[in-house]
């Protein structure tokens, strides 16, 4: 113990250092070591349960995006085949349409035939009219008699179909 004076430590003052450290040691452990390893071990559940979610997460992207690749792929496949059809349905209509074309032509030109006709028997008429007349006043000057009435209209258009 002298080696203990002659360094200058007091035995009892270091039994009370001692004994005071580990009060403080127990107190440290039980109120802040304690805490706070049990924070840091709820923040490392944390940790695990966010990436097993990111994880999870992950996972469900990657499957909707499949799914949207294969939706895509399948509308545009029926986007094809609703314009192949589009483009058919379109051929039948130009089909059709020349051919209501080609009908609707085909009954203006009969008519402007008939038209034609009819106003190329109108003429005819009014020139074996004229015809008559002049061939009347032909008569007349050469004969020198007046040639009217009816006897005379039967003449001359008996006479000038004769001619035609």
């Amino acid at each position: 113990m002298d080696i203990l004076n002659q360094f200058g430590i007091n035995p009892i003052l270091l039994a009370a250092q001692v004994v005071n450290f580990l009060i403080l040691l127990f107190i440290l452990k039980k109120f802040l070591y304690g805490p706070i390893l049990k924070l840091l071990n709820e923040r490392k559940k944390r940790i695990e349960d966010s990436l097993k979610n990111a994880e999870e997460i992950e996972r469900k992207l990657l499957l909707t995006e499949e799914e949207k690749e294969k939706i895509l792929a399948k509308t545009a496949l029926e986007a094809q085949k609703l314009m192949d059809e589009t483009k058919k349905e379109i051929e039948i209509m130009k089909e059709e349409g020349k051919a209501q074309a080609e009908q609707l032509a085909s009954q203006i030109i009969k008519k402007g035939e008939e038209t034609a006709r009819a106003e190329m028997e109108r003429s005819r008429q009014e020139l074996m009219s004229h015809m008559a007349e002049i061939v009347g006043l032909g008569i007349e000057r050469v004969t020198g008699k007046a040639f009217r009435g009816k006897g005379q209209k039967e003449v001359i258009e008996k006479e000038v179909k004769n001619l035609s």
